[in-house]
């Protein structure tokens, strides 16, 4: 049996379908149609020169919870709803805007080296495993340019150290004496 070619006036405006013989498949060739077109499986062979676009905005999705893509590829910006995630090809950051909120997650590891935000809102409880101490105002495993604000009760297991914002090396320490069971005043 051999291929045959026809050509259909309804819906279809340019090009061709072939129907193989051998395989029972039909291939398009430059095909442009009006109207809906439907396939059981699509294969696309070629590239995709021209946007893809759904008909209904936020109705249809792109794979399903049991049938997911393995990986995505994009150029650099991602549109979520009103919010985006940007890449920088150069500089290697990626930028979000507005909040970020993860919720009912448990993050085992997250490993970064910097991260730039405006506001972190903790509703329990924040845990910084660094064990640096500090030893002037730019050191220590918390470090702030700005002052620090405690609503309720501090409690400080080392020195309490002073030094003036010109001058970074305390000056001056208060500590609990557990041996006489007293405030002790230190000054340098």
């Amino acid at each position: 049996m051999t291929n045959k070619n026809f050509n259909v006036k309804t819906g279809i405006k340019t090009g061709n379908i072939t129907l193989d013989a051998n395989t029972g498949n039909a291939n398009l060739g430059n095909i442009k149609s009006t109207g809906v077109v439907s396939a059981v499986d699509l294969t696309l062979s070629g590239n995709l020169k021209s946007n893809l676009i759904p008909n209904s905005n936020g109705v249809l999705s792109l794979g399903s919870a049991t049938k997911t893509f393995k990986e995505l590829y994009l150029s650099n910006i991602l549109n979520i709803g009103n919010q985006t995630i940007t890449a920088n090809d150069i500089t290697g950051e990626l930028t979000l805007s507005g909040n970020l909120v993860v919720a009912n997650a448990e993050i085992a590891t997250l490993d970064v080296d910097v991260i730039n935000v405006n506001t972190i809102t903790v509703n329990n409880e924040l845990v910084i495993n660094s064990t640096t101490d500090s030893i002037s105002t730019t050191t220590g495993s918390i470090v702030t340019a700005g002052g620090v604000g405690v609503e309720k009760d501090l409690t400080v297991g080392g020195n309490i150290n002073l030094a003036t914002s010109s001058n970074v090396n305390p000056k001056g320490a208060i500590n609990y004496n557990g041996s006489t069971d007293s405030i002790d005043f230190k000054f340098k």
